[in-house]
């Protein structure tokens, strides 16, 4: 099974004009996102929608402190009910964590929280959860996000409830950022990895060395595969010689997917000669 191409949408985009012009562009595959809930959605009218073009769902996302707010804790158990809709992907998002405290910290909590949605995804036969290690500031010691920053974190949390389940949705733009070997992670975790974010950085030397990281400007930033730090052709190598066979999904920062439709086609190329 070949290595798709898709993209990252939240639900408000998620239209048949933008999913038809998607389609006619080459992506296969959509990560459908909530931000902390999933406000007033209609999941069946959403998977209409998907179900009426050629694009799949790779993964169901809800993006918020699952640990600490009920409505993203929800959103969890609501799309976990309701992939089968979908065509059964994967559900993902933060880990959670409590808030202020360390990774350590909120490990119980994690537990507790976890073992109900295991449960959850079991009785509805949900593929897996995956948990996504955007760090949003987050440090080990303290935090208002998400535990699931590092290869630390993973490992501290594997250990204390791990499941076939459970696995990670990952991507190099937040280890460039941390400056870690992304690829070298990648090699390590793969077993764990079952969805992949086309996300890279760009991080601008000069400007580091000037004001370094905690300044008011920022040297490192969100960039597309092809216009940042990673080598994607060598980490499609490992995700083939790894037995990879997921997706990996363009996605965005801080605007909507199909604000520039050039720039996206340009990485999709990108991609498509890495693979």
């Amino acid at each position: 099974m070949a290595i798709e191409l898709g993209a990252v949408l939240y639900a408000h985009e998620v239209t048949p004009e933008s999913l038809a012009c998607l389609a006619t562009m080459g992506f296969s595959t959509l990560n459908i996102s909530f931000w902390q809930s999933l406000g007033p959605v209609d999941l069946v009218l959403l998977a209409d929608t998907v179900a009426a073009t050629s694009l799949k769902v790779s993964a169901l996302s809800v993006f918020g402190n699952t640990l600490m707010k009920e409505e993203t804790l929800l959103a969890w158990k609501t799309l976990i009910r309701n992939a089968s809709l979908f065509g059964s992907p994967f559900v993902t998002g933060f880990a959670g964590r409590v808030t202020g405290k360390s990774v350590e910290a909120s490990l119980p909590l994690w537990k507790e929280t976890f073992s109900d949605l295991l449960e959850v995804a079991y009785q509805h036969r949900c593929k897996a959860l995956l948990f996504e290690n955007c760090r949003m500031g987050d440090l080990w010691k303290r935090g208002d996000w998400n535990i699931a920053i590092n290869g630390d974190a993973w490992a501290l949390m594997f250990d204390t409830l791990d499941d076939s389940k459970f696995g990670l949705q990952w991507e190099p733009s937040h280890q460039v950022e941390a400056f870690l070997d992304p690829l070298e992670q990648l090699k390590k975790w793969l077993p764990k990895i079952k969805h992949i974010h086309g996300k890279d950085a760009s991080i601008d030397w000069a400007l580091l060395r000037s004001v370094g990281l905690y300044g008011p400007k920022k040297a490192i930033g969100a960039v597309l595969p092809g216009q940042g730090e990673t080598d994607w052709a060598s980490l499609v190598g490992i995700l083939k010689d790894g037995g990879y066979t997921g997706s990996i999904d363009l996605e965005t920062e801080g605007k909507d997917f199909c604000s520039d439709l050039p720039e996206k086609k340009l990485a999709l190329e990108y991609l498509s000669g890495c693979l």
